[in-house]
């Protein structure tokens, strides 16, 4: 089996609408202010995370794709919630219902964000819970679990 279980699948069934896993994190700094990414492919601010690969756990994939795209060794300290009931459609046409595992994340060294970036991520930034209210380029699904995140208040069935 490949290694890059979407470009496998999608081989499979083109662009029609697919379920697939994913998982991501929320890192907040001291100030309690959570790292989002400004997405390459979207050009919206995201929470770092990825789809899973095969024969990977939820949280092998958070760990993995969060380094990914942000530079950052993590280590979970609690799932949050999961998501299963949001619909995308990618830039290229894919189509998927997303299955997100949302993890609480801590850094394993110093963060440092200013000057990464790659394929995926064009941007690093932490932002106050104000500050994301204000942000035009959030997909309602992250807005969701940004929100519920601040509140501490993780409703079940989304």
């Amino acid at each position: 089996m490949p290694e890059d279980y979407i470009s496998y699948i999608r081989s499979k069934v083109g662009h029609d609408k697919i379920i697939l896993n994913f998982a991501g994190g929320i890192l907040t700094d001291k100030q309690g202010r959570i790292l989002l990414q400004l997405r390459a492919d979207k050009k919206t601010w995201a929470i770092p995370g990825g789809t899973m690969e095969l024969g990977e756990s939820s949280l092998e994939a958070c760990k993995r794709e969060f380094l990914e795209e942000t530079g950052i060794e993590v280590e979970a300290t609690r799932l949050l919630n999961a998501y299963t009931n949001f619909n995308e459609t990618y830039p290229n046409g894919d189509q998927v219902q997303t299955v997100v595992f949302l993890y609480e994340l801590k850094a394993e060294a110093a963060v440092a964000i200013s000057d990464f970036n790659n394929e995926e991520t064009l941007k690093l930034q932490f932002f106050s819970r104000e500050e994301i209210k204000n942000l035009e380029s959030v997909s309602a699904k992250h807005r969701l679990m940004l929100e519920e995140y601040f509140a501490d208040d993780f409703k079940l069935g989304h």
